[in-house]
């Protein structure tokens, strides 16, 4: 259960907040439709919840409506991290240098 949390948390992270990511969220704001590409690289919520259908198959399990649970648990999940990880950055994290 642990490495499914973090495992949803950090895998959107990377999908929404990572430098790694940013050639493929080009090409996928080019080749996606907008709400398509909003859903995966720019929403954690959303990306949290495609995280946990992916996640939740291999960690948890493959009944169906175990999956769509783990989608909507990785919605808040994610959710949750990314304001958690906002919260201990602080103000000072996006002010203007």
């Amino acid at each position: 259960m642990i490495l499914f949390i973090l495992g949803v948390i950090g895998m959107t992270q990377i999908m929404v907040e990572s430098e790694i990511m940013e050639p493929i969220d080009a090409w996928a704001k080019t080749h996606l439709p907008t709400k398509v590409h909003h859903g995966l690289f720019e929403c954690h919520q959303c990306c949290g919840f495609w995280c946990g259908i992916i996640l939740g198959p291999v960690l948890i399990s493959s009944n169906p409506f175990t999956v769509v649970a783990c989608g909507c648990a990785g919605s808040f999940l994610a959710d949750l991290g990314a304001l958690i990880l906002d919260w201990l950055e602080g103000p000072h994290a996006h002010a203007e240098a």
